[in-house]
C-alpha cells in the first residue's frame, strides 16, 4: 500500500494531461432499477456531482467520457461523450471500463463511479504520483480503513490487453483484475469521500451526514 504527501499544483501531476471514465452503465439492482446516475441528492442529479467533481481535479480531465447502456440521450445532454459497453447483457462495471479504454488510446483514464458524488479533489493527483513513481505498473486504486475502492483508479491504455482476455474468460471482479494486474493501493484518510450511494435511504441524507 502507498501512502504519499500530497505535492504542490506544480507537481508533475498537475500538468499531466488524461482522460476521465464516468461508470453510469449498471442496472440499479439494489435501487429498484432506476438509473441511478438520474436520482437527486442535494439538489442535482448523482452525473452531475461526479461531473463537478472532476472538474474541480488538479488538473481536470482532458476529456470526460460517460458510461451507460439506457437514457444514452440523457447523458449526452450533459454535453460529455457517451460509451456503450460492447459486450451483451450488463457484464458490469469492467465492460464499461473496457468500452472506455477502446476510446482512449494513449492518454491515462481515472476511473470513478457515479454513485460516490463525495470524491476528493485530489484524487487524480495522489493516484497520478503513486503511478508516476511506479512506471512498470499499470494501475493504481484508491484505498481507505473501510477498504479497497478498485472503481476508483488510474489506468494506464497498456492495460487494456490484460482486461480484454480477463472479461473474455468470464471474470468480473474489478479488485482481483487489478491485484492480477499488479496495481498500486494508495491510501486515502477520509472514507466518507468515498460513500457509494447504493440504496435509496442514503439519498434523503443531507450533504454533511452522508
Amino acid at each position: 500500500m502507498e501512502s504519499i504527501t500530497p505535492r504542490s499544483p506544480a507537481s508533475t501531476a498537475a500538468s499531466a494531461v488524461y482522460d476521465a471514465l464516468i461508470l453510469a452503465g449498471g442496472r440499479g439492482t439494489r435501487l429498484a432499477g432506476r438509473d441511478k446516475g438520474w436520482i437527486m441528492w442535494d439538489g442535482l442529479p448523482l452525473i452531475e456531482h461526479t461531473l463537478a467533481r472532476l472538474k474541480t481535479q488538479t488538473p481536470a480531465p482532458t476529456r470526460i467520457l460517460i458510461s451507460a447502456n439506457r437514457n444514452i440521450d440523457a447523458y449526452q445532454q450533459t454535453g460529455h461523450v457517451v460509451v456503450t459497453d460492447e459486450r451483451p447483457d450488463f457484464m458490469g462495471p469492467l465492460a464499461g471500463v473496457e468500452a472506455g479504454l477502446m476510446r482512449c488510446k494513449k492518454n491515462l483514464l481515472l476511473v470513478v463511479p457515479c454513485d460516490t458524488p463525495l470524491l476528493p479533489e485530489n484524487l487524480f493527483e495522489r493516484l497520478s504520483q503513486v503511478l508516476t513513481a511506479h512506471p512498470d505498473s499499470p494501475a493504481a486504486f484508491a484505498t481507505t480503513s473501510d477498504g479497497p475502492q478498485p472503481l476508483c483508479c488510474l489506468l494506464r491504455p497498456s492495460i487494456a490487453g490484460s482486461l480484454g482476455k480477463y472479461l473474455d474468460v468470464g471474470h468480473g471482479s474489478v479488485l482481483r483484475w487489478l491485484e492480477q494486474s499488479k496495481a498500486q493501493s494508495v491510501e486515502f484518510n477520509d472514507t466518507r469521500a468515498f460513500s457509494n450511494f447504493n440504496n435509496l435511504e442514503m439519498f434523503d441524507s443531507p450533504r454533511n451526514s452522508a
